[in-house]
């Protein structure tokens, strides 16, 4: 059944995106994007000539209140609109609450995984926040793009069928494709991880100092014939890492995508054996295995704090005694500063009244259904590691500024980056700026 979505007062935050209402000052925007031949035609309307074409279409957008804004730093890079559906006029579905996806992206953002990214976050949303009981797709035989977008998000084929387009006034097969609530495949991490590139994420000079920082402290632990445990490797850039440096590495992840990624970039004569395994529950292995375990990635993602001990116990429980485990945590303060109020990525007014940020203290709650990341603060940390008998070693702002100053690190030349390294190393264990830090890595011996 059809019924009417009114997404004025829906926000979505994910890593990199934000999806939002379309506003009047997205108009130079959405015309960058809409008058380049070709991305309106992919989606079955003819590319902008006139910015005045953009402004009419933009001030619908706003007025129906059915399409949301895809933006990246703040500026609007494409649309995301929930339509009504063929699905309805089907005798198989017509009793469920259903609505059609439709999506454009700028050119300049193709190849990027951004749409996964934002069909993900809004499928979840509709199921969890809407009631959105399905979600039907749909693209041209010939627009391979949008067919990867739909099979990347979990969509089932339906059927081929002939749809006119009102705007370019030309009939074209259609192939069509529904995702029901129940049978959901996957949620909004997994979703996250399919569509991204972790590795990508560390490129790049600004990347390296992050990726730089930790393998400079985990490089001081490791003895030689030490056993090495990485706990969700992702697509395997530490691991590697340390496989390189002649160290035998047991890996586990979760996410099928992460995995069939990692397996495809180990070398011959790296020593690693990569498993499927959840953090919180490492049965795979014996108590007292590893000289080393890194918790590099999963704490990102677990929001109860029930979860959060149940990684860090199982992290300790196969790390030796006097082994050393390093756990790494997304801050929250930097989230604020930088994508908040900086990047407009998202209303922290808005956030304040939905409870997601504190109007005091600033600190921030983080929603399963809405968020693929946990923010935390170093308090938060301290009051985690509390309960366990564990020295800390070290407390690393593992980015410290990097991503605040990204663009001026990234231009940085060979001699330049090194100087900027040398400071960043001076620096990323004082108390006085560790809060400021994106990642923070928590190295502690076990008693």
């Amino acid at each position: 059944m059809d019924t009417i979505i009114d997404i004025s007062s829906v926000l979505i935050s994910t890593p990199r995106l934000t999806l939002r209402p379309f506003r009047p000052e997205d108009l130079e925007d959405f015309f960058a994007y809409a008058s380049v031949p070709g991305v309106g035609e992919m989606a079955g309307w003819p590319h902008h000539e006139t910015i005045q074409d953009t402004e009419s279409i933009l001030n619908t957008f706003i007025s129906e209140k059915s399409v949301l804004a895809i933006c990246i730093d703040g500026r609007a890079v494409g649309s995301l609109g929930l339509h009504s559906s063929w699905a309805n006029e089907t005798a198989e579905y017509s009793h469920l609450i259903i609505k059609e996806i439709g999506y454009v992206l700028s050119k300049e953002h193709w190849g990027q995984g951004i749409m996964p990214e934002a069909v993900g976050a809004v499928v979840e949303y509709g199921f969890n926040a809407l009631g959105i009981e399905a979600f039907t797709c749909s693209h041209s035989p010939d627009n391979k793009r949008s067919q990867r977008v739909i099979e990347k998000s979990g969509f089932s084929f339906v059927r081929q069928s002939k749809h006119f387009s009102q705007q370019l006034q030309t009939s074209r097969d259609t192939k069509q494709y529904i995702l029901l609530r129940s049978e959901n495949p996957v949620n909004l991490l997994a979703r996250y991880y399919s569509a991204s590139d972790e590795e990508l994420r560390l490129e790049g000079n600004h990347g390296q100092v992050e990726f730089l920082t930790t393998m400079r402290y985990i490089e001081r632990y490791l003895a030689p014939g030490a056993q090495v445990l990485e706990i969700g490797a992702g697509t395997g850039r530490y691991s590697r890492a340390i496989a390189d440096l002649g160290y035998s590495v047991q890996a586990v992840e979760l996410f099928q995508s992460n995995i069939n990624s990692f397996k495809e970039k180990i070398k011959d004569g790296q020593d690693i054996a990569l498993s499927q395994a959840n953090a919180i529950d490492l049965g795979i292995f014996s108590d007292n295995s590893f000289d080393i375990t890194l918790l590099l990635g999963p704490l990102y993602h677990l929001f109860t704090e029930e979860d959060k001990h149940k990684a860090l116990s199982e992290a300790l429980r196969v790390t030796k005694q006097g082994g050393i485990v390093f756990a790494a945590y997304c801050i929250s303060d930097a989230s604020i500063v930088l994508s908040g109020f900086q990047r407009k990525a998202f209303d922290i007014a808005e956030y304040i009244a939905r409870g997601k940020i504190d109007p005091l203290s600033f600190n921030t709650v983080s929603l399963p259904h809405e968020d693929a990341f946990e923010l935390i603060r170093k308090e938060g940390i301290d009051r985690l590691m509390s309960k366990y008998r564990v020295q800390r070693l070290h407390y690393i702002a593992t980015d410290l500024f990097a991503n605040y100053m990204r663009d001026a690190i990234d231009a940085m030349g060979e001699d330049e980056f090194a100087l900027y390294m040398s400071y960043h190393f001076s620096a990323c264990e004082r108390q006085d700026m560790v809060g400021i830090t994106h990642h923070s890595l928590d190295v502690f011996k076990k008693e």
